[in-house]
C-alpha cells in the first residue's frame, strides 16, 4: 500500500469497546451456516450501523474475511476492509432505498392492472422490467455509462436486495485482492444491514419471499443468542445483528467523516 493510498483512505476508529463474545460468536457461526460453509473461498462481512453526529457513522460488524483487521488504536495493521465497506454502506444505503421504492411501485402497478383485467399490459411491463438498475458499464456501447446506479440487482423482495457493484466503483484500487463485489442490503423498521461477499454464495439461505422473524423481549445477551441460533435465513440473522448493534452488545467503530471518503471513492480515476 503506497503512502498516497494510506493518506487518501479515511480509517474507522474505535467508538465503543464493549463486546459480548457469546453474541458475536452466535452471529458468526450462524452466518457461516446460512451462507453455506461449503462455498469454496467464501469470505464475508456483515454490518449494521447508525448515523452519528453530523458526518459520522457508527457501526458494528461480523467478519469472516481472510486478512481483515478490526479498527484499533494499538494495531499497526490497517482496517482497509472495514473502512471500504462501512463507507460504501452509507453511500449505498440511500441509493438502494430507491430500488426498494421501485419494487413497491412495480408490485402496485401489477395489482392495479390485474384488477382492471389488463393482463396484456402487465405482460409488456413484466417483460421490460422497468424498475431495476441498469446493466454494467461494459454492456453499454462506446463511452456511455450508467446514470442510475453503481450496482446491478440480482434478486430482491420487500426487505432484501442482492446485487453486485460495478467495476467503476474501483474497490480493487483501495483493497488489493478484492476480486468480487457482491452485497446484500436489508431494510427493517427503519434500520439497515449490509453483507459483503468476495464470491456469490449460491447455497445461501437468503430468505427471499419470507418475512423476517420478529425479535421480542429484552435485548439481553441470552435472548439475542437464542434468537440468532434459531434464525433460519439471513433476514432473521440481520434482525439479530440490528438489535445487537442497537443494544451495544458488539464493539462499535466510527467513520468520523464518511462524506470525504465517499466523494473520493466516487470521483476516483486511475492512480498509483
Amino acid at each position: 500500500m503506497t503512502a498516497k493510498k494510506s493518506k487518501w483512505l479515511i480509517l474507522p476508529q474505535p467508538h465503543s469497546s464493549f463486546n459480548d463474545d457469546e453474541v458475536e460468536s452466535a452471529l458468526l457461526e450462524k452466518a457461516r451456516e446460512l451462507l453455506g460453509a461449503e462455498s469454496p473461498g467464501l469470505s464475508f462481512m456483515l454490518l449494521s450501523g447508525n448515523f452519528f453526529e453530523t458526518k459520522g457513522y457508527a457501526y458494528s460488524a461480523i467478519r469472516d474475511w481472510r486478512g481483515a483487521a478490526k479498527p484499533s488504536t494499538s494495531s499497526k495493521k490497517k482496517p482497509l476492509l472495514d473502512a471500504t465497506f462501512a463507507c460504501l454502506s452509507v453511500y449505498l444505503g440511500s441509493l438502494v432505498s430507491f430500488q426498494v421504492d421501485f419494487y413497491f411501485a412495480y408490485d402496485e402497478i401489477k395489482k392495479i392492472l390485474q384488477q382492471a383485467d389488463r393482463e396484456d399490459l402487465w405482460i409488456i411491463i413484466e417483460e421490460k422490467l422497468p424498475f431495476v438498475s441498469l446493466p454494467p458499464q461494459e454492456m453499454f456501447p462506446g463511452n456511455l455509462k450508467s446514470p442510475i446506479s453503481p450496482y446491478y440487482v440480482i434478486k430482491q423482495d420487500e426487505e432484501l436486495v442482492l446485487g453486485e457493484l460495478y467495476p467503476s466503483v474501483h474497490l480493487s484500487k483501495i483493497v488489493s485482492g478484492l476480486k468480487s463485489r457482491f452485497f446484500c442490503f436489508f431494510s427493517y423498521e427503519g434500520y439497515t444491514c449490509f453483507a459483503f461477499f468476495n464470491v456469490l454464495p449460491l447455497s445461501a439461505k437468503f430468505g427471499f419471499g419470507k418475512r423476517p422473524k420478529e425479535f421480542t423481549g429484552v435485548p439481553s445477551s441470552a435472548n439475542l443468542v437464542k434468537y440468532v441460533k434459531n434464525s433460519i435465513n439471513l433476514k432473521d440473522l440481520f434482525v439479530g445483528l440490528i438489535h445487537s448493534h442497537n443494544a451495544s452488545m458488539l464493539e462499535q467503530f466510527l467513520i468520523p467523516d464518511y462524506e470525504s471518503l465517499l466523494n473520493n471513492l466516487l470521483q476516483m480515476e486511475d492512480f498509483d
